[in-house]
């Protein structure tokens, strides 16, 4: 069976634009969110054994089982494709970042002290950033590389939202809400350690990784507080 090379992409893509007007489909309807459920997967599988410049539209459509025509009936092409992957991906890692974070006020009401909320985020990092830590780490070298940014800007955002949130009521009297520059340097340092986490190839035991981050962010919120 003929199996199209690298090189022929571009001549695939050349050759569907110039014979058929492709219309991009918007994938509402269940039919369509599974084609395009395949071809995320496949990418992934692809990028689990290869790398971002080795994945091809033709290799993910193959993999799919799609042809690679119903492919460019979704995505333009292969950056269209990864743009779409990383969103989906990193828009989940937000989500089980950030849900701990919505569920804050209950788990203060429960008498959680700061370090126990603390590692409760740290942990649903870490375990986000991992899992299938090779993809993630491609997809958000990806990320980092297509304007205006990566898919991560929302999460960072509710953290240092969060940050400059006014304490609780009956919280220490030296707690304060941090300023905004407080609040950035926090989130943001937090933010360097997790995405060099995703992108070393031996990166620290995870365990270990955590106690640190933890032992970071509580030192930084203690030092600020007794200023306060």
């Amino acid at each position: 069976m003929f199996e199209y090379s690298r090189w022929s992409e571009p001549f695939m893509k050349q050759k569907d634009s110039e014979n058929q007007t492709v219309t991009r489909r918007n994938p509402r309807q269940e039919r369509s969110q599974e084609k395009v459920a395949l071809m995320f997967e496949a990418a992934m599988q692809l990028l689990e054994e290869g790398d971002l410049r080795s994945l091809s539209t033709n290799a993910v459509a193959a993999k799919a089982g799609i042809s690679i025509g119903t492919l460019y009936q979704y995505f333009d092409g292969k950056e269209a494709l990864l743009d779409a992957l990383v969103a989906r991906e990193l828009g989940q890692m937000s989500t089980r970042i950030l849900t701990p974070l919505e569920q804050e006020a209950q788990k203060k009401a429960a008498g959680a002290t700061a370090e126990e909320r603390t590692r409760q985020v740290v942990r649903a990092a870490l375990s986000t950033y991992g899992g299938r830590s090779r993809v993630h780490r491609l997809l958000i070298q990806h990320a980092m590389n297509r304007p205006p940014g990566h898919h991560l800007t929302s999460m960072y955002a509710r953290l240092i939202e969060m940050f400059q949130s006014p304490p609780e009521s009956g919280a220490a009297p030296a707690a304060r809400a941090l300023n905004a520059a407080e609040a950035f340097v926090i989130t943001y340092a937090m933010a360097g350690v997790l995405r060099s986490y995703s992108q070393a190839e031996e990166p620290p035991p995870q365990a270990a990784l955590e106690d640190a981050l933890v032992s970071l962010v509580l030192g930084f919120l203690a030092r600020i507080s007794a200023e306060a």
